[in-house]
């Protein structure tokens, strides 16, 4: 199905010769439902009539331009609760809606969205992939870092496939101070992707708190190869704002990656990841 506004997306095992009722953003399918419905925004998926579709749609439309395009996160956070009345269990807009609670500072409303959305689909794994991360980020003690790994550990058994969550597990483990499982979990997603730059990056950290800054180098400027000819630095990350932007930006401990300038120096491209780290400890 390619959708007016969305990417194409795909269902299988569809038995032949029946009606299938299929939602943009979820994953299953469902046998259509030819009970009437009257348009009431408490009315279940599929049994909306077309005036409650276009409200839907034109709800979440106006939340995700407000998110992506206008980077309004409290706009699309207002919109989004309007949308998903009409269809609470659109899986999208729960999943988005946690990422504009977390991106406007409300991390424990963007973590009930996310266990939301995993009691609706227990299968999918954004929910526990994201869940960790916000824990992750948001942790000030060794116990909630083990919340971010059990979330994590779910997701990745979900689609094991997953450089991201790997990565994320080894972010985890340095920031739990576990320098040899975070370099396990960081090798693996580095042969699952060559071009995992963060993950790279994250390696040659690891090398180099260990005092092996030929290692530390040589995983820099792999790091810097692996963003291609055409990276440039996104500019230096101040302390104030290192915390909102972990809640922002994919991979909480990736905006270290991000601002780096390239540098084969590890003590100069390490630095403010490292300064954050000892705090976390």
């Amino acid at each position: 199905m390619r959708w007016l506004r969305g990417r194409p997306e795909t269902w299988t095992n569809l038995a032949a010769n029946q009606i299938w009722d299929i939602t943009q953003g979820e994953i299953v399918a469902k046998p259509f439902n030819p009970t009437p419905a009257n348009g009431s925004p408490t009315q279940g998926p599929g049994q909306l009539d077309r005036a409650g579709l276009m409200q839907f749609w034109t709800t979440q439309h106006a939340a995700m331009d407000a998110m992506k395009r206008e980077q309004n996160y409290a706009k699309a956070a207002s919109l989004l609760p309007q949308a998903l009345a009409w269809n609470p269990n659109h899986e999208d807009s729960h999943y988005y809606l946690a990422n504009s609670l977390a991106a406007s500072g409300d991390i424990p409303g963007a973590v009930a969205e996310l266990d939301a959305l995993a009691r609706i689909n227990p299968q999918n794994h954004r929910a526990y992939q994201r869940k960790g991360e916000l824990l992750a980020a948001s942790a000030t003690s060794r116990s909630q870092l083990g919340g971010a790994r059990q979330a994590l550990n779910t997701a990745l058994r979900l689609n094991s496939e997953e450089t991201g969550t790997l990565v994320l597990l080894g972010q985890v483990a340095l920031a739990e101070g576990d320098g040899p499982a975070a370099e396990q979990d960081l090798a693996h997603a580095c042969q699952a992707n060559a071009r995992a730059a963060n993950a790279w990056f994250l390696r040659g950290y690891i090398a180099w708190k260990r005092g092996d800054l030929r290692q530390a180098s040589a995983m820099l400027a792999t790091a810097r190869n692996a963003r291609g000819p055409d990276w440039k630095p996104s500019g230096s990350v101040l302390e104030g704002d290192v915390q909102r932007r972990m809640y922002s930006e994919s991979g909480f401990l990736n905006l270290f990656e991000r601002q780096w300038d390239g540098s084969l120096d590890p003590s100069h491209a390490f630095a403010q990841l490292d300064a954050h780290l000892r705090r976390l400890r």
